[in-house]
């Protein structure tokens, strides 16, 4: 399993929409991280490639989200 924290920009405009739906992406939880117009991601993966994908596909072309930043990757439990 692989945990990716990341930071997000996102339009303030549509914040609110913008952050329901990437909740409602499996495996993603959102949390507040008191800066304007970003947003923290936790997101739970099967691997760091499904992680990636993820943060490339699914995340990044999400309506009102301009940019993704992992900050943190934890894959101990992974085989190599």
């Amino acid at each position: 399993m692989a945990i990716v924290s990341a930071f997000a920009r996102i339009k303030s405009d549509i914040g609110s929409e913008c952050r329901g739906f990437l909740d409602s992406l499996q495996g993603v939880s959102t949390f507040e991280i008191n800066e304007p117009d970003k947003l923290g991601l936790l997101i739970e993966t099967e691997s760091l490639d499904a992680a990636h994908s993820m943060i490339t596909k699914d995340i990044r072309t999400t309506p009102g989200v301009l940019g993704v930043w992992p900050v943190y990757v934890n894959t101990e439990d992974e085989q190599d």
